[in-house]
């Protein structure tokens, strides 16, 4: 009995010292939808228009468009990197981006092919 009870305490130390990555270094859902969806559509800038330029390195172009996003909502590489690997391990936060993404180009869809009069 003993030993058990030194064995969960044990865990719950060793909880208690494991950083939790939920805190504010974690990019807030909306905003990573957001990040994924303008990655998305620079990777399709890069595949379309600038592979057919073939003195342009296409990694090396899409690393410059990621750099632009980064820039553009103010976040890291390191941070993208650590939050979409928090994501990516809980499937209901993951969810939740996906879901704002799908909604996200699904009105870009829409407002694509909407006729000029509706």
């Amino acid at each position: 009995m003993k030993v058990h009870l030194m064995f969960v305490f044990c865990l719950f130390l060793l909880s208690a010292c494991v950083k939790s990555k939920s805190g504010s270094d974690i990019i807030a859902s909306d905003k990573m939808g957001s990040v994924i969806f303008d990655m998305n559509v620079a990777e399709e800038f890069v595949s379309i228009y600038v592979a057919k330029d073939s003195s342009k390195d296409k990694k090396a172009e899409l690393s410059k468009e990621y750099q632009k996003i980064y820039l553009l909502y103010e976040i890291t590489e390191q941070q993208f990197k650590d939050s979409y690997d928090y994501y990516k391990a809980h499937p209901g936060a993951y969810k939740i981006v996906i879901d704002s993404l799908n909604a996200k180009a699904q009105r870009r869809r829409e407002d694509l092919y909407r006729m000029p009069n509706s």
